[in-house]
């Protein structure tokens, strides 16, 4: 079990999605010391529209994905350097918004220096959305890193 090294906080990143799909880099060494064997194990992540925009003028999907690499394309999220992958769509007929949202639980201890939060508007207009993530800097035992190894060779059974 990893000891906590500090209280759980949160790191915010603001991001406009567009219809090229670009990638937006969160410099974890602001939080975490690797070369003191420490890590960032996230609790909880989403990604909301600012509540200074207003609600899309178009039909619009938007697509997210975190991942602990820099992807140069979406990545299935059985790909295991997929962390979280968030779909929004809002639809102008019915005023309604519709979601599909999914968080690896399987690699919540971030040893990477820098993650990258891919996105694109897939149809419809941009906006400002912000990634929030929960977590608290850790230090992980050897289980934990004995765990992460196994997750990322993908012998997690």
């Amino acid at each position: 079990m990893a000891n906590a090294k500090t209280k759980e906080f949160e790191i915010f990143l603001k991001t406009v999605p567009d219809p090229t799909a670009d990638n937006d880099a969160l410099d974890m060494t602001d939080y975490v010391d690797i070369a003191d064997n420490q890590a960032f194990e996230i609790h909880e992540c989403d990604i909301v529209l600012d509540p200074t925009e207003d609600f899309p003028s178009s039909d619009t999907c938007v697509v997210f994905q975190l991942a602990d690499s820099n992807i140069q394309d979406f990545v299935s999220h059985s790909d295991r350097t997929s962390l979280y992958v968030r779909r929004m769509t809002y639809d102008l007929t019915t005023m309604g918004m519709f979601e599909q949202e999914s968080f690896s639980s399987i690699t919540p201890l971030i040893v990477s220096k820098t993650l990258w939060l891919r996105n694109v508007v897939k149809t419809g207009v941009t906006g400002d959305y912000t990634l929030r993530i929960k977590g608290r800097i850790v230090t992980p035992s050897a289980k934990d890193y004995m765990a992460l190894v196994l997750t990322q060779t993908g012998n997690v059974a």
